[in-house]
Parts: structure tokens; C-alpha cells; sequence
């Protein structure tokens, strides 16, 4: 939790320049984007929207305190507006990456993105913590294959948005955090799904991958029987 997911999660409010008080939307239920959630909550954010079009770990994402945006339910950022008084969420968090997929499992590499420009507000701040690579040779993408994309710069222009992007440096807040969980006010483990022995990783990593429900975060121990 502390070497990855919720220090990302951390880094992906702080880019988007998150105060106590704002709205939050965040692309992504994933651990990285649960995290989020988690860590905008913590920060004192009034709304939190998390989009992602699976229903379990929308289901985590409202356990968390967030309202659950389903993709498959229409347009992204009418919800937002609609929730927000017709302003779109102060800002943004992206905690999906390239792969990212339309609502019928369709890789589309700037859906997220252009999605998250439409929702956040003028002026607001975009934070980008999901991964997106130079190269991708194999992408079914022309544009991808270069580490491209369609961006809609020009509505990003007119809207006067920042963003904030890079690699997460966990050592700026991983001891922090760690005080969080300590003194009891972060509770990042309630999104573990299994624990199981490392001999079953593969497994694991299998239903994972595949985004399999229920397949949320798991815990493998070395020495488990």
C-alpha cells in the first residue's frame, strides 16, 4: 500500500491541486484511482465522483465516500455538470492510463483524457498519474504507436485548465501516510479483495488482469501454506 497505490493515489490529488472544500472527479476504480478517492476524502474534498464501469469496484469507490459515476449511463461530464450545478468538478484526477476502454471494452488510448477535460471546470487543474508510455509498437492505435494522442487541446486551451503529471516520488509521502494509518484517520486496506500463499500469483494476477469481479487488490504471502 505504502510502496505504490496509495502514495499514487496521493500524488494524483496534489497534481490536480485538490483544496479542502472542492470537487474531485477521478477516471478510474482501480487500486491507484480508489486511492484517490481515499486520499481526496482525507484532504476534505466535498464531492468526490470516481467513473469506471465496474460495479464492484464502484461498489468500493461509494464505501469510500465517493459517488459512483457508471460510463455505461451516458455522458461523463453531463453527470458531473448535472452534480455540480452546471460548473464541472473543480478538478480532475486521471488514474487510468492509454489502455483505457469505452463501455463496450474497446481500447480508445485519449478517451480518458478528453473525458476529464470536459468534466473538470474552468481554470481547474488536471492531475495525470495513469501511465502512458513513448512507444507502444503494438498499439492498435496509429497515433499510439508513437506514445500519441488525439488530445482536444483546443477546448483544453479555451478552458484555461493546468495540468500536473509524472511519476509518483514515494518517499515524499509514504511516511506520512504511513501516520495516517497509524494514528487510525487512512484505512487503505479496505479494498484487499484476497490474500493469498505466492504460489498462486499467477492465478491471481490472471483474474486481475482480466478485471474479473471481485478481483480488487490482492495480498500474497511468501511463506503462507
Amino acid at each position: 500500500m505504502l510502496s505504490d497505490i496509495f502514495p499514487t493515489g496521493w500524488h494524483a490529488t496534489r497534481l490536480a491541486c485538490l483544496r479542502p472544500g472542492e470537487s474531485i472527479v477521478i477516471y478510474g476504480a482501480g487500486p491507484v484511482g480508489l486511492m484517490a478517492a481515499l486520499s481526496a476524502r482525507i484532504q476534505g474534498a466535498s464531492q468526490i465522483f470516481v467513473v469506471d464501469g465496474h460495479a464492484d469496484r464502484l461498489a468500493l469507490a461509494k464505501k469510500i465516500g465517493a459517488t459512483a459515476i457508471d460510463d455505461k449511463n451516458g455522458d461523463i461530464g453531463d453527470q458531473i455538470r448535472e452534480a455540480t450545478d452546471g460548473l464541472g468538478a473543480d478538478c480532475g484526477a486521471e488514474c487510468v492510463g492509454y489502455q483505457c476502454t469505452n463501455s463496450a471494452g474497446k481500447e480508445v488510448p485519449n478517451l480518458v483524457m478528453n473525458s476529464l477535460v470536459d468534466s473538470v471546470k474552468a481554470t481547474g487543474h488536471l492531475g495525470v498519474v495513469g501511465v502512458f508510455i513513448p512507444l507502444d509498437p503494438k498499439a492498435e492505435d496509429k497515433l499510439e504507436k508513437q506514445g500519441q494522442l488525439a488530445f482536444d487541446f483546443g477546448k483544453y486551451r479555451f478552458k484555461g485548465q493546468k495540468m500536473g503529471t509524472g511519476q509518483c516520488n514515494l518517499k515524499a509521502y509514504n511516511r506520512r501516510l504511513m501516520a495516517l494509518i497509524h494514528q487510525g484517520k487512512a484505512n487503505p486496506s479496505l479494498i484487499i479483495s484476497h490474500e493469498l500463499p505466492l504460489a498462486e500469483a499467477p492465478t491471481a494476477y490472471k483474474h486481475f488482469d482480466r478485471r474479473d469481479s471481485g478481483w480488487t487488490k490482492v495480498l500474497l504471502h511468501p511463506h503462507a501454506a
